[in-house]
C-alpha cells in the first residue's frame, strides 16, 4: 500500500467518503498529525512551524511515540518543502503511524484538497485525526423549519438534507375541558385559555430560537407547520410567530400526530411545498424508478452489472446510488481484448490476475460514466423509506431514457 495518498478536486461525496475513512484511524497513542494551510499561506513559515515542532517533539516520554510523531512531522515537513504555492482552497495534511502492531509503524500520509477554502490554520497531534473543519464543508446548511403541535405537545425541527433533526420538544400543561371541581365554567376556561396561550408563546419562542439566525443568514429555505387539531392554525393565524419567521411559512398540514413523531409525518405531508429538499428529491426519484419497475416499461434497470451496461450504452437518464454502497469495479481484460466487469468487494477481487486493467470504486466510476453520458447522478440516503428501499435491491438503479431490452 502506498504510504502517500493525494486527493485533489474532491467532491463532497468524495471527500466524505474520505472522512469516514480517516475517522476510523486511531493513533495507539498521541502520534497522529493534522496540519490545515488557508489559501495563500506563506508556506516557509509552515516549514518553520513544523521544524519547531519536531524539536519540541523531543520532549516527548515514551520512546515509540516521540519517534512515530518525529517520523509523521519529518514527512510533513518533507511534503511542505514541495511547494511554495497552496492550492486555490488552501491544503490539508494528515500523516502519523496507522499500524496496529506495536513496534512496525507505518507512517501514512493524506493531502486533500477540499472543495471549499480552508478558513483558518490549525495544527493537532492527538490520538485521532482533526476532521471538523473538513466534515463542515460536506454539511449543507440549508434547511426547512418544521414545527407539529396541538394542544397537547409540540416539536420544532430542522429537514436538512435527508435528515430530520429534532431541535425542540414540548408537553403542554393545558387540562382537558372537563373543568375541577367547585370552579365556575367562567373561571375554568379562563384559567384555560392563558394557559392555552402561554404554551402557544412557547412554541413561537422554541421556533424563533431554532429558526431566526438561520433565517437571518439565508438558510433558511421555509417553515411547514403541521398538527391534528387547530393549534397549527392559531400559531400561525393568530401572529404567534415571529415575523421574520412568519414570512418564511409554507403552509400547513393536517397529521394524525403530534409531537417529535410527527416531524416525519409532516414531511411526507408536504412534499409540494418542499421540492427543492434534498429528501424529497431523492424520494420521487427512487418512486419514479420503483413506478417504472412495476409497470415493466422496460426503463428501469438495477445492480452493478445491468446499469453499468445501460450507462455504456448511454440509454441511462437518471442513476440512483445508495450512500451505503462499498463495492469495487474491476475490469479485467485477455489477450483477445474482451473485457469482463466484476463488481464486488475489495476482499473478494483477485488483484493478482494479471488480466487486471483497472481497479476502481463503483461509485466513483459510475459518476464519472454518468458524466461522460450527460446522465444525472444522485447520491440516495438510507434514512428515508425509499433509500432503504433501493439498498434492498442492491443499491444501484437506473432510469432510463428509452427501453434496451
Amino acid at each position: 500500500m502506498s504510504d502517500e495518498k493525494v486527493y485533489r478536486e474532491m467532491s463532497k461525496y468524495e471527500l466524505k467518503k474520505l472522512l469516514d475513512e480517516l475517522e476510523g484511524v486511531r493513533g495507539r497513542n498521541t502520534e497522529l498529525v493534522s496540519l490545515y494551510i488557508p489559501a495563500g499561506y506563506n508556506m516557509a513559515k509552515i516549514k518553520e512551524f513544523v521544524t519547531k515542532e519536531q524539536s519540541e517533539a523531543e520532549n516527548i516520554k515514551s520512546k515509540s511515540t516521540r519517534k512515530n510523531v518525529k517520523s509523521a512531522l519529518d514527512r510533513l515537513g518533507r511534503k511542505v518543502s514541495e511547494s511554495m504555492e497552496t492550492p486555490e482552497n488552501g491544503v490539508v495534511l494528515f500523516c502519523g503511524n496507522v499500524s496496529e502492531r506495536e513496534g512496525r509503524p507505518d507512517i501514512q500520509l493524506w493531502e486533500v484538497i477540499p472543495p471549499e477554502p480552508v478558513e483558518s490554520r490549525h495544527y493537532r497531534c492527538d490520538k485521532e485525526f482533526m476532521l471538523e473543519p473538513l466534515r463542515e464543508m460536506v454539511v449543507d446548511d440549508r434547511v426547512y423549519g418544521l414545527i407539529v403541535a396541538d394542544k397537547n405537545e409540540a416539536a420544532v425541527g430542522y429537514l436538512q438534507g435527508s435528515t430530520v433533526k429534532t431541535a425542540y420538544t414540548l408537553d403542554s400543561e393545558v387540562p382537558g375541558k372537563t373543568r375541577a371541581g367547585g370552579q365556575s365554567a367562567q373561571r375554568f376556561a379562563r384559567i384555560r385559555e392563558n394557559m392555552y396561550d402561554q404554551f402557544m408563546k412557547e412554541i413561537a419562542d422554541k421556533a424563533k430560537n431554532a429558526f431566526l439566525q438561520k433565517a437571518r443568514d439565508g438558510d433558511l429555505l421555509g417553515i411547514v407547520v403541521g398538527g391534528p387539531g387547530f393549534t397549527k392554525d392559531k400559531l400561525v393565524d393568530n401572529d404567534y410567530l415571529q415575523s421574520e419567521l412568519d414570512e418564511k411559512v409554507l403552509g400547513k398540514r393536517s397529521l394524525n400526530y403530534s409531537g417529535e413523531e410527527a416531524l416525519e409525518e409532516l414531511v411526507s405531508k408536504s412534499e409540494e411545498m418542499i421540492q427543492d429538499s434534498r429528501m424529497i428529491r431523492e424520494k420521487n426519484l427512487v418512486s419514479e424508478f420503483l413506478e417504472n419497475l412495476r409497470e415493466e416499461s422496460g426503463k428501469a434497470e438495477y445492480g452493478p452489472g445491468q446499469v453499468w451496461e445501460a450507462l455504456g450504452m448511454g440509454a441511462v437518464d437518471t442513476v440512483l446510488v445508495s450512500e451505503s454502497m462499498d463495492l469495487f469495479h474491476a475490469v479485467y481484460e485477455d489477450e483477445s481484448g474482451e473485457k469482463r466487469h466484476v463488481f464486488e468487494q475489495r476482499a473478494d477481487i483477485d488483484e493478482s490476475d494479471e488480466d487486471l486493467t483497472h481497479l476502481g470504486d463503483l461509485v466513483e466510476d459510475i459518476a464519472s460514466k454518468a458524466e461522460e453520458m450527460s446522465t444525472d447522478f444522485e447520491i440516495v440516503s438510507t434514512r428515508h423509506e425509499e433509500g432503504q428501499r433501493l439498498e434492498n435491491l442492491g443499491g444501484v438503479a437506473a432510469i432510463l431514457r428509452y427501453r434496451i431490452r
